[in-house]
Formats: structure tokens, C-alpha cells, sequence
């Protein structure tokens, strides 16, 4: 039976960064409709889609020998949709799948002692995320007509994670394996720089940073004193609608 574990979201942690977000949408928000009345052409596009795909990284006890960059590298993929509040400030709303595997490097001796633990050596799975970004243009832009050739962005949100996967514990009479989910949240700090392409198109570079609150989500707890993470790299496709 597939077991789901739900950790629980750091209200100490996150109540002041959800009350400076909440009150930037605000202000953004109201500062967005008094400028509506000022100098706009009625065709400008404020939107914006996002389509991106690239290599990322897991950060977990199980994940692999980070001091001498020995990890698995897998693929991300991602959608994403913004809207302009205000001339230097969007507010995004990202979706996507990341794979997910344990780095198989690790010595016997390090497996079994997992497994007196009851720590998993090994996992296979992925992780379903959705996160809300204010996201910060380093160049203001009136309208996508007058748009810069490069621009840079970034910000600092707010996600929830579900990560699916199959985790194996070593015994001495062999491996066990069971499917667990766990369900988590995490901070993903985001930057990229984008090169227009045409009218309506941007394409660029993206780097994401998730910073979650779980140190589970590879089945193995306690071998590094640190939660467990995500890094994701992406070439971004960005259309204006």
C-alpha cells in the first residue's frame, strides 16, 4: 500500500515572507489599475507563456557525492504563465515535473548501515511542483513594442511539491522496496535573462533554485544535517499574449 507523508508548512518560517507577498500583490495590483488610464495601445500584450526544459539536480542524502560533483543529472520540464502588474514587476505561476533518482556510488558498508536504520540507499521517481513568484524586470518596459533586446528577471516565491517515488532499504536478507509520496512545501528562488526573438517572442536562459522544507523526499533522514533540494537550469521559450 502506497504510503503519503504530508510535511507540514514552517509557519514561522514563511509568515513574513507570505505577508510581503501578499501585501506587494496588493499595492501592485492597485498601482496596475490606476495606471490603466494612462498612455496604452489597446493592442499592447501584457501576458506572457513560458515553456522550458533542461537538466536539474537533487540535493538529498541519498543523491549523490557533492564535494567531488558526482550526481545524477536528469530532466525538467516546465510551464509557466505571467502577467505584468506593473511596468518593472510580474506576477508568475510556474508548473512542472523534474525526474528523480539516488546516486549509486555509495559503498556497501554505507548501504547496510542505512539499513539498520531503515534508510533508503536507493529511490526512483519524480516531483510534480507549482509555485507563485512576483518576478522583478531588471530593465522597465512600457509595452512589448519598446521591449529591450536583453532582459533580466528574478524573484522569490511561494511552492507546494509532490514528490512520487519508489525507495529501497537494504536488509540482510535483501532489498525492500515500497512506494511512498510525500507532499511538502519550498521557497524556489528564480533568475534568467531573455534575448527578444521577434514581435511577440523571448527566448533565454533560467536557473531555479527550490529550497524545501523536508528532509524525506528520498526516504533516507539524518546522513547530512540539510533538507532536501532542487536545481534546475532551462532553455525558456517566452511568447507575449
Amino acid at each position: 500500500m502506497e504510503k503519503i507523508r504530508i510535511t507540514p508548512f514552517p509557519t514561522g518560517k514563511l509568515k513574513m515572507l507570505v505577508l510581503g507577498l501578499l501585501v506587494l500583490a496588493i499595492y501592485s495590483s492597485t498601482s496596475h489599475i490606476n495606471a490603466q488610464n494612462l498612455e496604452k495601445p489597446s493592442s499592447d500584450k501584457n501576458q506572457m507563456f513560458y515553456l522550458g526544459i533542461g537538466p536539474a539536480v537533487f540535493y538529498g542524502d541519498n543523491g549523490g557525492n557533492y564535494p567531488n560533483m558526482e550526481f545524477p543529472v536528469k530532466t525538467n520540464i516546465s510551464l509557466g504563465y505571467s502577467k505584468n502588474l506593473t511596468n518593472f514587476l510580474q506576477l508568475r505561476f510556474t508548473s512542472g515535473y523534474q525526474r528523480l533518482v539516488s546516486w549509486d556510488g555509495f559503498r556497501q558498508g554505507t548501504r547496510e548501515n542505512w539499513g539498520n536504520q531503515r534508510q533508503a540507499y536507493a529511490f526512483r521517481g519524480g516531483a510534480f511542483y507549482f509555485d507563485i513568484v512576483p518576478q522583478f524586470l531588471l530593465f522597465p518596459k512600457q509595452h512589448v513594442s519598446d521591449r529591450p533586446r536583453f532582459n533580466a528577471y528574478g524573484g522569490l516565491g511561494l511552492g507546494a511539491m509532490f514528490v512520487n517515488r519508489k525507495q529501497s532499504v537494504l536488509h540482510t536478507n535483501g532489498s525492500e522496496s515500497v512506494r511512498v509520496s510525500t507532499v511538502t512545501s519550498y521557497i524556489p528562488l528564480r533568475v534568467g535573462i531573455g534575448y527578444r526573438i521577434g514581435y511577440i517572442y523571448n527566448i533565454g536562459l533560467e536557473g531555479t533554485f527550490m529550497h524545501t522544507f523536508a528532509d524525506d523526499l528520498d526516504g533516507n533522514i539524518g546522513y547530512n544535517n540539510r533538507n532536501d533540494h532542487m536545481a534546475q537550469f532551462n532553455i525558456v521559450l517566452m511568447r507575449y499574449f
